[in-house]
Order: C-alpha cells, then structure tokens, then sequence
C-alpha cells in the first residue's frame, strides 16, 4: 500500500475527530439565545452566596433570589455575559464564581498536556519518517 491510500485511513481519522471537537465544543451553536436562556446560563456559573456548592439557578436562598434577579436586569440592559461575570466577581470575588476565570498556573495546568500531546505527535511522525527513508 503506497501513495495517498496509504494516508487515507489516518487522514479521514482525524477529519472527524476535529469534527466532533468542534461540535462539542460548541462551534457551531447558535450563542446568543433568548434573554432567559442567557440569564439562566450565567446563573450557572455563579455559587449560591450561604454555602458555595450549588449555583444560584439550583438555589432558593434569598441572596440567590436577589443575584438572579441582578443578573436577569444586567441581561435585559444589554451588558455581555463577560460584564455581568466580572462586575459579580468584583463585589463577592473571584471564589463565587464556579469557573474560575482562566489565566496564571490554570492556563499553564490546561496547556501543557495539549503541548505534551503535540510533542508527542511530532515524535511519532519524526520517527515514522526516518524508518520510512531507512527502508
């Protein structure tokens, strides 16, 4: 087996791979949604005041009722998730947020199997071509 059939196998392998990538990641859906369906998903992100385990959408406290309220106006002005997420996190900080905002030692914690994955991609494929020029 020699030429392009050779490579079609691992080509069309990771074709779809990167497809379903995309698709789970979300790019292709459509992100900008009713006012209700934004505020509910920014509502998920933020911890319930009193305890911290569950969101404030999962939540019936009254600190909970008062930020999806804040967070349900914040909507209806216009201001993007990103805002509305930053100014909560300025006033509570940064630990009622259940994603934590990325940058520092998480950046680097995510990066580096992505960067070890690459390494050892580009390993193999150096390795599969200096066997391949042997023969």
């Amino acid at each position: 087996m020699t030429g392009p059939r050779r490579w079609a196998g691992p080509v069309t392998c990771g074709l779809v791979l990167a497809a379903a990538l995309l698709v789970g990641a979300g790019a292709f859906s459509d992100a900008v949604g009713t006012a209700a369906a934004r505020a509910a998903g920014i509502e998920s992100l933020i911890a319930a005041p009193p305890r911290g385990d569950l969101s404030i959408a999962q939540s019936n406290s009254p600190a909970s009722r008062a930020l999806r309220h804040q967070v349900a106006v914040e909507v209806a002005r216009g201001w993007s998730d990103g805002r509305i997420l930053d100014g909560i996190a300025a006033r509570y900080g940064t630990q009622i947020l259940l994603e934590p905002p990325a940058g520092g030692l998480d950046t680097v914690l995510w990066a580096a199997p992505v960067a070890l994955g690459v390494a050892a991609v580009a390993a193999l494929a150096t390795v599969a071509v200096r066997r391949r020029r042997r023969t």
